[in-house]
């Protein structure tokens, strides 16, 4: 991993992703200032238009979600993309893997199937799903607003276009009258998810399948609907069989060490939220977290089988036999 330490850089996107990373960018590197497609009032900002009439090692783009777009961007704006890093160059790669492997799974579901999104939220997976029968349902009550405990990661949130609004242990649909099950990061915010296999046993034909995600050990989030960290491998392979499901498919998101490199990059948020007035993290402190991460993240990349202690989540492929 090349070291970027005290390199001269531009902050390329100032939206809630920098809101997390910044204490540590600004113990990293020299910032010689902020861009970003909309304006923010920060001091340095400049107008990407402009970046190129500034001296700069590098140009940190903080967005994990729009990274590729943004580079696309960057690299037409300057002729060059051998400027640009984001956090898997600095710090590592220790990204969560689930989206892009739900979307593959959504992909392998045939022409004109009925899929129920079960919690379906913002209805993310939609656009994925334009080659099936597509069916929304969420219970429609959660509120960023209210969300006081733990980590608040939306500042919005929107269910007006969900299909089904309703307790997900009681959908109103017929008996095995869909042919798949979509239900992501659902499960730590139910009260009794067994509860909400027994209904998917119930609305899967024979032969359906079931996609499923959900920490294996997570903080305090969307509160105050929350009332599980995670689940085990264990919890799946007793619950589903209960039901009639055969798992066909299980995968791990992350390992112990990357879980480390996560938790770690989130302490000066954390820091800054929860401990007294006036406590910070000094330049040197600063320094030894950062180096912990890059520790983290190179033993993550080297490890076998350090998931079977701790993961992010489980990803998973039932079957209703």
């Amino acid at each position: 991993m090349k070291n970027y330490r005290n390199k001269r850089i531009i902050v390329y996107g100032l939206g809630k992703e920098f809101e997390h990373q910044r204490k540590i960018l600004e113990n990293e590197f020299q910032i010689v200032g902020y861009s970003d497609k909309n304006v923010y009032q920060v001091n340095n900002y400049i107008v990407p238009e402009n970046i190129k009439t500034h001296d700069f090692d590098y140009i940190y783009i903080t967005s994990n979600k729009y990274k590729e777009e943004i580079k696309q961007y960057l690299t037409n704006l300057l002729g060059d993309s051998s400027k640009l890093i984001s956090r898997e160059e600095v710090f590592g790669e220790f990204r969560h893997h689930y989206e892009s492997w739900v979307i593959e799974k959504l992909k392998q579901i045939p022409q004109g199937q009925i899929l129920l999104d079960a919690g379906a939220g913002e209805m993310k997976y939609a656009k994925y799903c334009k080659h099936l029968k597509y069916i929304a349902q969420d219970f429609g009550e959660y509120d960023p607003n209210q969300c006081v405990y733990g980590l608040k990661l939306e500042d919005k949130w929107d269910t007006s276009r969900v299909n089904i609004k309703c307790d997900i242990i009681e959908i109103p649909l017929e008996n095995g009258s869909v042919d798949a099950i979509l239900c992501t990061e659902v499960f730590e915010h139910l009260k009794n998810p067994v509860l909400a296999i027994k209904e998917f046993s119930r609305l899967l034909r024979v032969g359906g399948v079931l996609i499923l995600t959900a920490p294996f050990c997570s903080l305090t989030h969307m509160a105050p609907f929350y009332y599980s960290n995670g689940f085990s491998r264990f919890w799946y392979q007793d619950n589903l069989k209960d039901y009639g499901f055969e798992i066909k498919e299980i995968n791990k998101d992350g390992n112990f060490f990357k879980w480390l490199c996560q938790e770690m990059f989130r302490t000066p948020e954390m820091a800054e939220k929860y401990c007294k007035d006036g406590y910070g993290l000094s330049r040197d402190e600063f320094r030894t977290l950062s180096e912990s991460i890059k520790i983290m993240s190179r033993l993550g990349d080297n490890e076998e089988g350090s998931s079977e202690a701790l993961c992010f989540r489980y990803m998973l492929v039932a079957q209703k036999k």
